[in-house]
Order: C-alpha cells, then structure tokens, then sequence
C-alpha cells in the first residue's frame, strides 16, 4: 500500500531477498537469450554466405571441345568429367582430366536405326 505522499512502505527483509533473486535470474535469463540469438544470427549470415566460388582454381583448366559440338550430358567424378557430347550426327563420350582439362579417352555411341537417345534440352 501507498501513504499519502506515494512512497510504498519498505518490503519486509524476507521478501526483499527473494525479490533480489527473481531480479537475478531475469537478468541471468535475459542474457542467456542474447547470447542464443546471437549465436543463431551468426549461423545464419554464416550459411547465407556459402562457400567462395571459384571458377578455374577449383575446376581445373578449360576443356577444349571439337567446333560445332554441344554437350547434352555431364558428369563430375574425382579428378574426371564425363562428357556427353554431339557433333553432327554422331555422340561421343569424353573422359577428361578433371586438373589439366586434355581428354583422355573417346568413346564414341552407336545407335542402331531409329534407336538414338533423345538429345537432352
């Protein structure tokens, strides 16, 4: 209760300790809230960023393709790619080095008549 001038009379000793307790773990409670929310605002601008993307360091050296060829089909394996490629009438598959971009094998399709596998878009 209030007296006349506002002031609230003074707490009894036993429930002014507990008070200072409760007061405790709010504020105990509240940090450990911030430290939660940053620690998840952290993860997030951490995984929003994903890796460095890099373009021939990673990927190795261009791959020199035949004129006039077009790739249907690829394949990423270690240190190898796998090419699915068209030239004319005819498809090869090209096994290339995945570090020094030089193809190392050709192994060139043939379709029966009317057997080819349709070109992918």
């Amino acid at each position: 209760m209030t007296d006349e001038t506002g002031a609230q009379p003074p707490l009894d000793p036993a429930f002014e300790k507990i008070r200072r307790k409760m007061v405790r773990l709010l504020a105990l409670s509240i940090a450990v809230l911030f430290v939660g929310l940053i620690a998840v605002l952290t993860a997030v601008v951490y995984r929003s960023a994903g890796p460095a993307v890099s373009t021939i360091a990673d990927g190795g050296a261009p791959i020199t393709l035949p004129a006039g060829a077009r790739v249907l089909e690829t394949s990423l394996g270690e240190g190898a790619i796998l090419l699915r490629v068209a030239t004319g009438d005819s498809e090869e598959i090209l096994l290339v080095d995945r570090p020094s971009g030089r193809i190392v094998s050709r192994y060139p399709l043939v379709f029966g008549q009317n057997e080819k596998i349709p070109s992918a878009p």
